[in-house]
């Protein structure tokens, strides 16, 4: 990978997240917004719901998250914000709060597959820290899959703990064996 931008996903982007998401079955269903609602509504909405809900968002201004483009190509996507953003959290049975401090979330990621493998999953996350730092994040908190056995781009959505250990987060809780939460004071 020569050329690398990550840039916040705003209305002039949307048809390269579209683009991006539209690349694999596995994204268009969610939309990103898996996090974002109650389970009810998730599944009320489907994926046309759900891609006009992540539409919303982005047309109101809501900056959902960071693309990253390689030579010009949307090729990733990492979703942050504040935790309270993400209303799953609240009656999560793994991921409730470790404490009450205020935290920023890293959630999910897509990396689309001509660019796996390549480190770009890092970049994204590297991207994700020092976006929600210039927005006054103190605290970064990530749900990365943790596991020995090979696994494939729909388990680790959530990223890999190896991956955030080299960007400095560490564990400070699990409540799921393979599902540890991270931390990093930024």
């Amino acid at each position: 990978m020569s050329n690398i931008e990550l840039l916040p996903l705003t209305p002039a982007r949307w048809l390269d997240f579209e683009k991006l998401f539209l690349s694999n079955a596995t994204c268009t269903g969610c939309w990103c917004m898996w996090w974002r609602i109650r389970n009810k509504e998730f599944n009320a909405l489907g994926k046309d719901g759900l891609k006009e809900a992540m539409r919303t968002l982005v047309h109101r201004g809501v900056e959902t998250g960071l693309i990253a483009y390689v030579d010009g190509s949307p090729a990733g996507w990492v979703t942050v914000a504040p935790r309270k953003d993400y209303i799953r959290f609240e009656t999560s049975r793994y991921f409730y709060p470790v404490d009450d401090q205020p935290v920023w979330s890293i959630p999910c990621f897509f990396v689309h597959h001509d660019f796996r493998h390549q480190g770009l999953m890092s970049k994204l996350i590297e991207a994700a820290v020092q976006y929600a730092k210039a927005h006054g994040a103190e605290i970064i908190e990530a749900y990365p899959y943790d596991t020995d056995k090979k696994t494939g781009p729909a388990d680790i959505y959530t990223g890999v703990v190896s991956s955030f250990e080299s960007a400095g987060f560490v564990e400070v809780a699990r409540r799921k064996p393979t599902r540890p939460i991270m931390r990093k004071k930024i």
